[in-house]
């Protein structure tokens, strides 16, 4: 039962009452549900509740954590709401996404919302790291847990945020870093001169360049973009591939929002 509402097999019909999240199954230890749409939980006027230690994540930078399309919904989050990250220069996924009018959110203390990180710019081979939200190159991170290293020639370190890139390889390629699911992590390093992954809030660094150059960029952390990789191409002809943007921690889509936050938000609020 919920206050003011009521709850069919998990899925809270609130009303204009209050519903609390619970738990699918549980991933490392971590109470959490994928990929939230508020109307399956409460009515116009409802409030949901992401309580303490309470991860609301997303697995495709295509779609938010949390969707919001109920309109005067308030969001009370003392949890975690965390967007997707991107992937060799793919941008990374926004954390909220408000489709509805009138919609209210407060950020408690110690709470966060955070955007996936961009992924790391391709290098001349190797590929940059995965942004940090689980972006890929080698194994993303499940939620509170970092990213693995990547595999091949010179790979990149996974991180807790954002995975660092790969450095120059000619016989093979090596894959980045994979991007972590820890708040506020830290980035991984890069290997062979390809960027590190950034910290919670921070773009990944570039890979370095010159003759000897082509070395990928490091993934973003929490919100931020990804660092650019370097591609020397034909001598007398290098270029750059830009890191992937980071996703929102809240994406309005023009509708008008109230937010009060004590807590943390990485990425943009627009």
């Amino acid at each position: 039962m919920t206050s003011f509402g009521y709850d069919i097999l998990g899925f809270g019909v609130g009303g204009s009452g209050t519903v609390t999240l619970t738990s699918e199954t549980l991933i490392n230890s971590q109470s959490n549900r994928q990929e939230v749409t508020t109307s399956s939980f409460i009515l116009t006027n409802g409030t949901l509740i992401i309580p303490e230690d309470f991860w609301v994540w997303s697995d495709s930078t295509s779609t938010a954590g949390l969707i919001v399309d109920t309109q005067n919904a308030t969001i009370e989050n003392y949890g975690k709401i965390i967007g997707k990250g991107g992937t060799n220069g793919t941008d990374g996924g926004d954390a909220i996404s408000i489709t509805a009018s009138g919609v209210t959110i407060i950020n408690y203390s110690g709470a966060y919302i955070a955007g996936g990180g961009g992924g790391g710019g391709q290098g001349r081979n190797g590929a940059g790291g995965g942004g940090a939200g689980g972006g890929s190159g080698g194994t993303p991170g499940v939620l509170n847990a970092a990213g693995s290293n990547g595999t091949g020639e010179q790979p990149g370190f996974g991180g807790g945020a954002g995975g660092g890139g790969a450095g120059l390889t000619f016989s093979g390629a090596g894959q980045g870093g994979a991007g972590g699911r820890i708040l506020p992590g830290s980035g991984g390093a890069g290997n062979g001169g390809g960027g590190a992954g950034g910290s919670a809030g921070n773009a990944g660094s570039n890979g370095s360049g010159g003759q000897a150059g082509g070395k990928a960029g490091g993934g973003g952390g929490w919100g931020a973009s990804g660092g650019e990789g370097y591609f020397d191409g034909n001598p007398g002809s290098p270029s750059t591939r830009p890191g992937g943007a980071g996703g929102k921690g809240i994406e309005a889509n023009g509708n008008s929002f109230t937010l009060t936050n004590n807590g943390t938000i990485y990425g943009s609020q627009s």
